[in-house]
């Protein structure tokens, strides 16, 4: 292994960092740290966290999802301000997954890149899909945005249906 692989990690982070939150991302983090916070980050295990997630160079997945399990159900809270009509998204369930696509244009559509002096918001197109933890029913899912946070409700299977196409559920706005 060449000892300037890690570097080159590195620099795609770097890059990934910058395109996600704006090309002064680094200047806006320090300005804002306090002195004795970037003292702690002096002293951590550098060598460790080259190991982790983090430095594998791997896009970071938007938007982002919390799921989680009750009896009955499989809960996905799909964190997507900005969300502002039903047809901005779309929302498919299949009995082991759920793609949730769409575009977020933002409010300053008209203003150009260089005029921010902080671009942390995602814009753009995204899609993503993700396994459920449980098979599920996806005749008996719902949908509500609310306050920026797409709450699914699935209705879990008792069995193991059979693979198909799934359903695109529609998304009522609370």
């Amino acid at each position: 292994m060449n000892p300037m692989d890690g570097f080159k990690s590195l620099a795609g982070l770097n890059d990934q960092l910058r395109q996600m939150f704006g090309p002064q991302f680094f200047q806006n983090m320090m300005k804002q740290m306090p002195q004795d916070e970037l003292k702690t980050y002096h002293n951590m295990d550098w060598e460790q966290m080259f190991n982790k997630q983090l430095f594998e160079n791997k896009a970071l997945e938007y938007p982002r999802i919390d799921i989680y399990e009750t009896q009955q159900e499989v809960v996905a809270i799909v964190e997507v301000p900005g969300i502002e009509s039903a047809q901005a998204v779309k929302l498919n369930i299949k009995s082991d997954s759920l793609t949730l696509s769409g575009s977020l244009s933002g409010r300053f559509k008209t203003i150009k890149e260089d005029r921010f002096y902080l671009n942390e918001r995602f814009r753009g197109t995204f899609e993503r899909t993700v396994t459920l933890p449980a098979r599920v029913r996806p005749q008996q899912a719902r949908a509500i945005y609310k306050n920026g946070l797409l709450e699914i409700r699935i209705l879990k299977t008792g069995g193991r249906p059979p693979q198909s196409k799934g359903r695109t559920v529609p998304i009522s706005f609370g």
